[in-house]
């Protein structure tokens, strides 16, 4: 599949003043390039070289770049045969006005990456192998997510709201695999209070998820958490406040 290219008439002015771009400022440039650019799913971006040149930043900023929107279903690489447009919606649907992506987003975004592999199939196994003790303690956190009156109480229920789909997906190596990463995700959420997402969306999103397993469709109940990761993906690179 051939690569699409813009001509040297058509880069960014200011090329130059923009070789030190910081990653958020890169990640903006990129979207604006595949919003208008006539990119479809399934099309191939050019190399990181050519981005840079393209848009006029370094390497490593288009590097961080390229992972942010990987993380979040906008990109997908693919090892040996480059980087592909994997959904525009993604792209457009909710995407914050500011973003910021410092080093200590990335490591959060990082964090998240590791969530999205295992916490969506832990929701659909939960949703076939919970007992009526992990069902209880599932509708007990998500009622306390949603009662909490400020972030550091809804940080500690929404941990152990997600621990508890974990715990009840019966699988001893995921369990141990979460508490390892406990302290990691704990911090996570208390990061995460700088910019903390819209409380209502995000009982929503957790209430979807209940009920999904609470009827045992596995399917369902995968889909309602990685759409909830995503949306916790937008809101890491948001500045946004509650």
């Amino acid at each position: 599949m051939p690569i699409k290219t813009v001509s040297k008439s058509k880069q960014p002015a200011g090329k130059e003043s923009r070789r030190t771009a910081k990653p958020a400022n890169a990640l903006m440039l990129l979207r604006a390039l595949i919003e208008g650019g006539d990119y479809a799913a399934g099309m191939v971006l050019p190399t990181e070289r050519i981005l840079a040149e393209m848009l006029g930043v370094g390497r490593p900023a288009i590097r961080e770049a390229i992972k942010a929107l990987t993380i979040l279903d906008v990109l997908e690489s693919r090892r040996g045969d480059g980087t592909y447009l994997k959904s525009l919606d993604r792209l457009r649907t909710d995407w914050p006005v500011q973003v910021l992506l410092g080093s200590k987003d990335f490591s959060l975004l990082d964090l998240l990456e590791v969530r999205k592999i295992f916490e969506p199939k832990a929701a659909r196994l939960a949703a076939s192998r919970a007992t009526e003790t992990h069902l209880k303690r599932i509708e007990e956190q998500c009622v306390k997510v949603e009662k909490a009156k400020d972030w550091k109480e809804i940080a500690l229920h929404d941990l152990l709201l997600h621990t508890a789909i974990i715990e009840a997906a019966g699988n001893p190596v995921l369990t141990e695999l979460n508490g390892a990463m406990t302290r990691l995700l704990r911090r996570s959420r208390e990061l995460s209070g700088s910019r903390a997402p819209d409380s209502r969306k995000m009982n929503a999103a957790h209430i979807k998820i209940v009920e999904a397993i609470l009827k045992g469709d596995g399917e369902e109940a995968e889909e309602a958490m990685l759409e909830h990761l995503h949306r916790v993906g937008l809101d890491l690179i948001s500045d946004r406040k509650r």
